[in-house]
């Protein structure tokens, strides 16, 4: 049973189906991808540290996974491997990707000067940057609708469970005293709709607001030939619009577009290529009249995905009591699961590199095969992580 059909529902769904397991998809919505999963356009970007991190390591790995995927899709409408130009918009940015050039292979990135930059671009921009040949966008729906085309999937629309029993070694998902489907195996999927389950309430999860902003696409803007980043991100028209954004808001609930964020995104196209903007004849539109699209990122303390098997936090506490003494001990304790929990949240705007490649991780653990990413990385991903880090500060 896995609830909720984002990208990463849809992944985990894919995963176990694909290794013989019948799954029941549960979604809230008349359709999947509805929520942070459902905007028209994506960026395959890869935001990497030149220092090795775990998040640095398990993007590259599930950039090329993701990328494998894709080629079932439909090339120019559904993705596009038209790169990805990442602007050298200030001093600290460029000593950023300088760094970044120096750690990475030439075949993954790349430094362009001013003139080349704009040549890959199509339009007339104020630097150069780093050059992602391999990146681009992707149509996430479309990638979910691929993911869970499978026979053993069945997908129950407009069903919300609010509540999990376990009863007799399965699970149970309700509203109310509703029982919607029940199963040996639930994931919880439902980005930052997850910590609303008791058992997973623990979980530190954090909402942010995006507002992408639609335009439509015009003669002397088609020439755009690759997505550019700054501080947000503009695209090469998908279906006669261009998606641009998105906007980045702890504080604010609202689903609804507000005419605020839109200009906030139409003043980060200009400072991205004041050409473009003129080329978009951006300034001609009514703000009233844009389209928009508002969706809630879910992200982690520590900006890794939360990937794996659910443990009971009390009793966690109570089990590796000793690591609050001494952080160096190794406890020989059996970890006190909540036997067949799994989560996979927390992807904030990678969904589309790191959740295909956490469905197989997820898979992984659940068959006993051998992981798809180093055990570290894993164990980076892991649940337990938060419950360790505040057993381990009251040792400090």
């Amino acid at each position: 049973l896995v609830i909720g059909a984002g990208l990463a529902g849809c992944a985990s769904a894919a995963s176990l189906a694909a290794r013989g397991w019948q799954v029941t998809l549960l979604e809230r919505h008349g359709d999947v991808a509805q929520e942070g999963s459902g905007n028209p356009q994506g960026v395959l970007y890869l935001k990497l540290s030149a220092h090795g991190t775990a998040l640095s390591q398990l993007v590259i790995s599930g950039f090329g996974y993701t990328r494998r995927l894709l080629h079932n899709l439909q090339s120019g409408r559904d993705w596009d491997t038209c790169g990805v130009l990442q602007i050298a918009f200030d001093n600290k940015e460029a000593a950023r990707q300088a760094a970044l050039s120096s750690a990475f292979a030439s075949s993954l990135l790349r430094p362009v000067e001013h003139a080349e930059a704009e040549q890959l671009a199509g339009v007339a921009l104020d630097s150069g940057g780093l050059f992602y040949p391999d990146a681009g966008w992707a149509h996430p729906p479309a990638l979910c609708r691929w993911m869970i085309a499978h026979p053993a999937i069945e997908v129950i629309r407009h069903r919300q469970p609010v509540e999990l029993r376990r009863v007799d070694k399965r699970w149970q998902a309700l509203d109310r005293e509703e029982l919607l489907a029940e199963a040996p195996v639930v994931i919880l999927a439902g980005a930052a709709d997850v910590a609303r389950f008791t058992q997973s309430a623990w979980l530190p999860l954090k909402r942010i607001r995006g507002q992408i902003t639609g335009l439509p696409a015009t003669e002397r803007s088609a020439t755009l030939r690759t997505v550019l980043c700054a501080k947000g991100y503009v695209a090469p028209p998908r279906d006669g619009l261009h998606t641009l954004g998105a906007s980045f808001d702890f504080a604010q609930t609202d689903p609804t577009p507000s005419e605020a964020e839109h200009r906030s995104n139409l003043d980060m196209l200009e400072e991205i290529s004041g050409d473009l903007y003129q080329r978009l004849q951006a300034a001609n539109h009514e703000i009233a009249d844009l389209q928009g699209r508002v969706a809630f990122r879910c992200t982690s303390p520590d900006y890794l995905p939360i990937v794996g098997p659910v443990a009971d936090p009390a009793l966690f506490a109570d089990a590796y009591a000793v690591l609050g003494k001494d952080a160096r001990q190794v406890p020989d304790t059996p970890c006190p699961w909540l036997d067949g929990l799994y989560v996979n949240t927390a992807h904030g705007s990678r969904g589309l590199i790191t959740t295909p490649l956490s469905g197989e991780l997820l898979a992984a653990w659940l068959d006993g095969e051998p992981l798809p990413v180093p055990r570290a990385i894993a164990e980076a991903c892991h649940p337990n992580r938060f419950l360790l880090r505040k057993l381990i500060r009251r040792a400090d």
